[in-house]
């Protein structure tokens, strides 16, 4: 991408800083690196150094790669078909699930 974004840098950090746009401009970079047709826009530029004010349009008959619609998320944070009604996605312990304050050795400090 160039550049990353986050407060916290390292090999197995997750990036906490980014934007919706920048999540969308992934996307479009991992579809044209892998030959697939980008399926976010605005004013028909599909990168994000091109996009002035607008608003990013979806082409959902696109092959490529895009984020998961608020119903999507919902789904799979729930469990999708395999759902067991953990606490929380995929486990009732939130450590094994969830890099937050608590297991990240203090150094997520908000």
């Amino acid at each position: 991408m160039g550049n990353n974004p986050s407060r916290f840098k390292g090999d197995n950090l997750p990036v906490e800083n980014g934007s919706w746009y920048d999540a969308v401009e992934f996307c479009n970079k991992l579809s044209i690196r892998d030959g697939l047709t980008p399926v976010y826009s605005i004013n028909g530029d599909t990168i994000q150094n091109n996009w002035a004010e607008g608003t990013i349009v979806a082409n959902w008959s696109a092959d490529g790669y895009r984020l998961p619609t608020e119903t999507e998320w919902e789904y799979a944070a729930r469990g999708g078909n395999k759902s067991r009604g953990f606490t929380y996605s995929g486990s009732n312990n939130i450590d094994e699930v969830a890099w937050y304050r608590g297991n990240s050795g203090r150094s997520l400090i908000l």
